[in-house]
Formats: C-alpha cells, sequence, structure tokens
C-alpha cells in the first residue's frame, strides 16, 4: 500500500490572484508575420519546428511555414467550453508518491526532497481558478510524424531512436485532429493549464515558461545534427519536464512509461549543462499531483544511448567529449 502526505493546495488570501493579476497572460511567443511582439490575443496559433516553437501567427501561414525562420507549422486543437470550465476547477492535491519514487529508484538514478520553495510553488498551481471563461492558453498542438532532424522525444527509448533515424527528409504530416477527450490532447491541456497558473501566480523558483534550446549530443556528436530540446520550465537552473497519467498506481504498471519520463528531462538537463532535473507529474483521471527532482541524468541518459545505439547497429561518431567523458561511466 502507497504511503502519501497529502498538502492542502491553497493560499491564505482568498483574492490572492484576483488582487495580483488582473489581465489574461499567454506565454507564448507571438509573431505578426516575422515580426515579434507581445500581447496579441487573436491570431492563428501553432507551433514552428524550427527554433520558434510555440506561437501566434496573424494569419494562417503560407503552405504552412513559419514566416520567421520557413520551417513547417504544426496547428492546434482546442479545448471545448465543457473542458476548459472542468481544467479551471479542477484541483490538485499535492502529495510525496512512494510508488513514483521507488519506480524511479529502480531505473539507478538518485531522488532528492524538492524543497519547501518549490513545495509551495506546486501548491499554487494545483489550487483552481475562479476565471473558468479564460480559455485561450487550452490547445494542444497536433501530432507531427516524419519531422526533419531529431528532437530530445526521439530519444526516450529505442524505438523512437530506431524510428527516428530511418526518416528521411520529406515533408512532415500533420495528423487528423484528434479527438479532444482522448487521453493525449487531455494531457497536453492539464499541461497548458498548469502552465497558466504558474504565469499568473506569484511563484518562490518555479517557472513555467517554456524554453527551446538546440545541443550537439555527446554520443552522436555533430555527425546527426544538433538536438532540439523543449523544456516545459526551470527551478533554480534545473529543467522541469511536466508529465501527465491517468493516475499513479497505472504509472507503476508501465514501468517503460517512467523511462521515457526520465530520459526526456535527463536530454533537457544535458542541454543545460547539468547534472539534475525535476519532473512533475499531474493525474489526469485523479486529484494527486507529484514532484520528484532527480539525479545522475546524464549518467543514465548516455548509457542508455550508447546501448541502444550498440543494439541498432548504428554507425556514429564520437566526439572528444564522449571519448573522454561519457564512456567511462557507459558499460555495455
Amino acid at each position: 500500500m502507497e504511503t502519501e502526505n497529502y498538502h492542502v493546495a491553497g493560499w491564505k488570501h482568498s483574492g490572492f490572484e484576483d488582487k495580483t493579476v488582473s489581465s489574461e497572460v499567454v506565454p507564448q511567443r507571438i509573431f505578426l508575420d516575422a515580426k515579434i511582439t507581445e500581447g496579441a490575443k487573436k491570431g492563428y496559433i501553432c507551433r514552428c519546428l524550427g527554433s520558434c516553437g510555440k506561437q501566434t501567427l496573424r494569419r494562417k501561414p503560407r503552405n504552412g511555414l513559419c514566416p520567421a525562420c520557413g520551417s513547417y507549422c504544426a496547428p492546434a486543437t482546442f479545448a471545448s467550453r465543457a473542458q476548459s470550465k472542468m481544467l479551471a476547477n479542477k484541483h490538485w492535491s499535492v502529495v510525496e508518491s512512494n510508488l513514483v519514487v521507488s519506480a524511479i529508484k529502480e531505473l539507478g538514478l538518485v531522488t532528492m526532497t524538492i524543497g519547501e520553495d518549490l513545495e509551495s510553488d506546486l501548491r499554487r498551481i494545483a489550487r483552481s481558478r475562479k476565471d473558468d471563461y479564460r480559455r485561450g492558453h487550452l490547445y494542444a498542438h497536433r501530432h507531427i510524424l516524419g519531422r526533419p532532424g531529431l528532437a530530445n522525444g526521439d530519444l526516450k527509448s529505442k524505438a523512437a531512436l530506431r524510428q527516428a533515424l530511418s526518416r528521411s527528409n520529406n515533408v512532415p504530416i500533420f495528423v487528423r485532429a484528434p479527438d479532444r477527450a482522448s487521453p493525449g490532447v487531455m494531457g497536453k491541456l492539464i499541461e497548458a493549464e498548469l502552465e497558466h497558473r504558474a504565469g499568473r501566480r506569484q511563484m518562490r523558483g518555479l517557472s513555467m515558461s517554456p524554453q527551446m534550446l538546440r545541443y550537439v549530443h555527446p554520443t552522436f556528436g555533430p555527425s546527426r545534427g544538433p538536438i532540439t530540446v523543449e523544456i516545459d520550465g526551470d527551478h533554480e537552473g534545473l529543467p522541469v519536464e511536466l508529465k501527465t497519467v491517468s493516475t499513479f498506481e497505472a504509472l507503476e504498471r508501465n514501468p517503460h512509461k517512467v523511462c521515457d519520463m526520465v530520459m526526456q528531462l535527463a536530454g533537457q538537463a544535458i542541454a543545460k549543462n547539468v547534472d539534475q532535473g525535476v519532473l512533475i507529474i499531474a493525474e489526469r483521471d485523479g486529484p494527486r499531483l507529484t514532484a520528484i527532482r532527480i539525479g545522475r541524468l546524464r549518467q543514465y541518459h548516455c548509457r542508455n544511448i550508447a546501448r541502444w545505439v550498440a543494439e541498432l547497429g548504428i554507425a556514429h561518431q564520437l566526439t572528444e567529449m564522449t571519448r573522454k567523458g561519457v564512456m567511462i561511466d557507459v558499460e555495455l
């Protein structure tokens, strides 16, 4: 049986959110054609596959290409009014989940306490909001097939890596608009809701503003090109990855899901040149939210990539960093 410590998610002043922020904040880059601006609330919301990331354009891009960098843009799926109201009223309880901690420790990683400041910030974003009429931030971008280059998500599993390296340089395919009630879309909407709350409330150290980075992977080197990484947030200089699951018990029954999450967080840590990160997990079908600070991410990530490369028989170019620094800790 799992032992959990529940904390009441709330704030001592009932009108705290209304007093501190009176206008809606949309944490994204907004473009007018190729010109960057701030504060626009209407337009064509999409996700650029290049360096621009999430953005709002004045109009639908011509030929599906970003006016700033020329990369392809993925359209978005928006939440319904019922979903928007449900998400605004959803309240999570911040807990310490032994199930999640044990699953991460079984991977050979180190878990640490998150600290009072982060726990306080989690309580604030876990609290529901009254302005359920605001829903401009609740959207999920379409799933993309055949995107060019390597992204951090391509390194989360051996299957994903195999598929990514077998892709050609064809035009990416954007799948049809998914069911808004599907787990994938609901997960993205929950992530957008928590990001929105973090941007509107007074945080001690947690930021949920997305950041896009590109880096040369220590195992593949420059031969595979830079890896594109999108980081959900930041806490004390460490990457923050936000994930959703149906329940913590369902996550325990799917250990590969835990590995995928940690691999993505580890890739973000390497991109930021750190060895730790914070994983936040929220339940879609339950009221619980937890966070874990994880260490030894670089060694874990590079060990898995090196093993998958050997098993797949992929020819790769090792950098001096790999030869001198990483492979010392990697045993196939």
